[in-house]
């Protein structure tokens, strides 16, 4: 079975080193960030099966890490902060964030917080299934089935699929889907969004011209059917 990956972000080296021993001693592969920014482009990289999040960081605090993680990615995070006021842990799950772990916290409570958010996700072997069941997903081979043919998408398309197989039933802003798959710098191009989709919907759709599974959502974006 493939080792279940875990990003820790925190700016505490000393720290970093610490959780890492105790997660690697756990049989987990463990990747690292020193801030918000620097983690949020590992994870949009890495797809980690689940992130430690400090709150107090330079660059980019969690808070605002944990809103741009969820731009493009449900993966489950854990909030480390010595912050545990109750208006901060609200502001933490408000952020996205699914656990909250004051510090100084004891090692085997992170451990078993660990675990449990992992039960919570689906094994990395196990395919990504949206549009009514049409469509299947392998992330691990990033291989894609339509109606169980394979389709040979170009990595952007696949790109752009997943994002939107990680969120079905949600609507995602043009804004979003273009920061997640393009970077910031394409932000404001809806009219290259609209060419990828269009190609999407030829590999996926039975009659692209009237879609069933990708939705557009007038003014706001596109969903893709759960």
């Amino acid at each position: 079975m493939q080792q279940r990956r875990i990003l820790i972000v925190d700016d505490e080296a000393g720290l970093r080193e610490l959780v890492r021993i105790n997660l690697e001693h756990e049989g987990f592969a463990v990747l690292q960030a020193e801030n918000g920014a620097q983690g949020v482009a590992i994870a949009h990289e890495q797809q980690p099966d689940l992130v430690l999040l400090d709150v107090m960081m330079p660059e980019m605090d969690g808070w605002e890490a944990c809103r741009r993680l969820r731009e493009f990615s449900q993966v489950p995070v854990l909030m480390l902060t010595a912050r545990v006021q109750s208006q901060d842990v609200v502001s933490g799950l408000d952020s996205g964030a699914d656990d909250y772990l004051g510090k100084p916290f004891n090692m085997d409570e992170l451990m078993a917080r660990v675990r449990a958010l992992l039960r919570r996700v689906p094994s990395p072997n196990r395919p990504i299934v949206a549009g009514n069941g049409d469509i299947q997903i392998e992330k691990q081979k990033r291989e894609v089935r339509v109606r169980n043919e394979l389709v040979d998408l170009t990595p952007t398309e696949y790109d752009l699929l997943l994002l939107l197989a990680e969120n079905a039933g949600v609507v995602m802003e043009h804004e979003t889907l273009l920061r997640g798959v393009w970077g910031q710098e394409y932000t404001k191009d809806n009219d290259y969004l609209k060419v990828y989709i269009w190609h999407l919907r030829r590999k996926i759709e039975l009659d692209p011209r009237e879609p069933k599974i990708l939705l557009t959502e007038w003014g706001v974006g596109y969903r893709l059917v759960p």
